[in-house]
């Protein structure tokens, strides 16, 4: 019996053109400068897509693995692969349970603006937490959960609740999960993970079809919320 689709599976095609399409790797100074010196390290890109943020931990040395529970994200990720290899082996599961790896698989993992868009955020967190060495790290961006022309809920900061967006695109799906900022913060502290900084930082929009987003966050809150916590 094969997986069922995914939300991703539909925007596969759009998601690819728009981010990465030559398969060169994610390009952020922030989440580079997060990640920190992680040559020879084996790490987990968590819910990676197509790619782009495994090619990124490829490039920096780490040994990579790609986990996905989309089909159609991870074909591109395989073609990108195979085009350019960088040793990254891609996998499909599901990130709220990673039930196809040991405990203590990986010296870190990196999940890049994914965590709004899994259903269970501590389930998620703790099988990271799980699957981490001691001393392990777990690198995140997000939306912010306070970013208003994002979300559009500002009346609703408090709801841990599934949206539809207000102002979709055509490369990502139509609804995502808004939890407040304590959710995040509370889960990581469950799970045995301790924050060791937050960034909260503007980002350009990918592309032109996308209203300028760097001129809508001037003087507003910012887009993206990082974040680099460690196992206790």
């Amino acid at each position: 019996m094969g997986t069922p689709p995914t939300p991703y599976d539909g925007v596969a095609d759009a998601y690819s053109r728009v981010l990465d399409a030559d398969g060169l790797g994610l390009d952020d100074p922030v989440l580079e400068e997060l990640l920190g010196e992680i040559a020879g390290q084996v790490v987990l890109s968590l819910a990676c897509g197509q790619g782009q943020d495994a090619r990124l931990l490829a490039h920096l040395g780490a040994h990579v693995t790609g986990v996905d529970v989309s089909s159609e994200m991870l074909r591109y990720a395989n073609l990108h692969e195979s085009a350019n290899q960088c040793g990254i082996t891609y996998v499909q599961g599901n990130a709220q349970n990673l039930t196809g790896f040991a405990d203590a698989s990986f010296d870190g993992v990196l999940c890049h603006m994914a965590l709004m868009d899994i259903p269970d955020l501590a389930q998620t967190i703790h099988s990271v937490c799980r699957d981490l060495r001691d001393r392990g790290w777990f690198v995140f961006s997000i939306v912010h959960p306070a970013y208003h022309p994002h979300v559009q809920i500002l009346s609703d900061y408090l709801l841990d609740h599934r949206y539809p967006k207000q102002r979709p695109v055509d490369w990502l799906p139509t609804h995502a999960y808004h939890r407040p900022l304590a959710a995040y913060v509370n889960e990581l502290a469950r799970a045995g993970l301790r924050i060791e900084r937050l960034v909260e930082a503007h980002q350009a929009a990918p592309n032109d079809a996308v209203v300028n987003r760097a001129a809508r966050d001037a003087g507003g809150v910012p887009g993206l919320l990082y974040g680099r916590a460690a196992k206790r």
